[in-house]
């Protein structure tokens, strides 16, 4: 009898231990506080540069981050259009090339995207580009390239480490003593910007070419007629000047660069070469709503012999309709001897500039 119970004893127990084992793949019983599955993930250990608070890199990807335009994303200076196509933010940027950038503990990584047209040559050596962070400032690395070619448009990308609390994270296109900034917060530039660099829709000159040629009637000593002709090749409303990248005074205006070819025909034609006669630049003013400006001599030229003179007036930077004259009572061309001539005309070219 005693042995029937051991048995009936294990089969029961058998049971108990079946049933608890079934339970196991099933929904859990009630009153059970477990979740119906578990499983956890981990995310793979970050095995790329960190970068401290304002260390800039330059990077051939932006994966990772979220991309905003700004509005208006233009930056100008000497020589150069820039644009802030992109910016955001990202903890870790995949740079391309397997490379991987992130940031410190309490901070993150800033991206933004650039695109640069350089018009002259020799850029790098005067503009340059910096990114800071709450007042310190750091080079763009290879920025320098961007502007190697005139003509070229190039882009490029950057991330900047900054910290959870930035107050400030600023863009800087700088040439001389002229700074144009650019707010990596808020996406839009800031500080003084010259009415011109930013008049065109892509370029900080505006410039009209090959106008109607005009011009003055003279007569020899030998009172044989003749023409001086001022044939106008360009005319440019630029905020620097050609040669050393001077600046006008008021950034509200800019300088009228008009760059012409004589030519001549009758008597200057047979006495001595048009690049070899010399008019005053008194002879020469400018002409717009009722204004009347003056050629400013030091940064003008009027050499013997050049084929292109050039006149430079300050004006206004939102000039559009303005009249050259030239008005010179004698002018005296050379070729071997100096011919003198009397003028007996004024000469006038319209200049009409787009709007923007």
């Amino acid at each position: 009898m005693m042995g029937m119970r051991r048995i009936w004893g294990v089969l029961v127990l058998g049971l108990v231990l079946t049933a608890c084992g079934e339970d196991t793949q099933g929904t859990p019983s009630a009153g059970s506080k477990r979740p119906t599955t578990t499983s956890s993930t981990s995310a793979a250990p970050f095995e790329g540069e960190v970068l401290g608070d304002g260390e800039v890199a330059a990077v051939d990807k932006l994966d990772g981050v979220s991309l905003k335009s700004p509005d208006d994303g233009r930056l100008r200076n000497y020589g150069v259009a820039a644009e802030v196509l992109d910016f955001g933010t990202a903890d870790v940027v995949d740079a391309g090339e397997g490379l991987q950038y992130g940031a410190g503990p309490d901070s993150t990584l800033l991206a933004f995207k650039l695109r640069v047209a350089p018009f002259l040559e020799n850029l790098g050596e005067k503009v340059t580009a910096t990114v800071s962070v709450d007042g310190r400032q750091r080079s763009l690395p290879d920025f320098e390239y961007t502007l190697s070619t005139a003509g070229e448009d190039a882009t490029a990308q950057y991330v900047v480490a900054v910290p959870d609390d930035r107050r400030e994270v600023e863009l800087e296109l700088k040439y001389a003593g002229l700074p144009q900034t650019f707010d990596l917060l808020e996406g839009e530039r800031t500080g003084d910007q010259p009415d011109i660099l930013y008049r065109g829709s892509d370029s900080p000159v505006i410039y009209v070419e090959n106008l109607t040629p005009a011009k003055l009637t003279v007569t020899n000593d030998e009172g044989e007629p003749g023409s001086y002709v001022i044939s106008v090749t360009n005319a440019a409303l630029t905020y620097f000047t050609a040669e050393l990248g001077d600046q006008p005074d008021d950034p509200k205006n800019t300088w009228l660069s008009v760059i012409y070819e004589p030519t001549a025909d009758g008597g200057i034609e047979y006495d001595a070469p048009a690049s070899s006669c010399v008019v005053p630049f008194e002879a020469f003013t400018l002409e717009s709503e009722g204004q009347t400006y003056q050629v400013n001599s030091q940064h003008s030229t009027m050499e013997q012999f050049e084929s292109e003179k050039v006149l430079v007036f300050e004006v206004p930077a939102d000039l559009t309709d303005a009249t050259l004259k030239a008005a010179p009572a004698a002018m005296t061309c050379t070729s071997g001897l100096d011919y003198p001539f009397t003028v007996t005309n004024t000469a006038a070219i319209e200049i009409n500039f787009p709007e923007d």
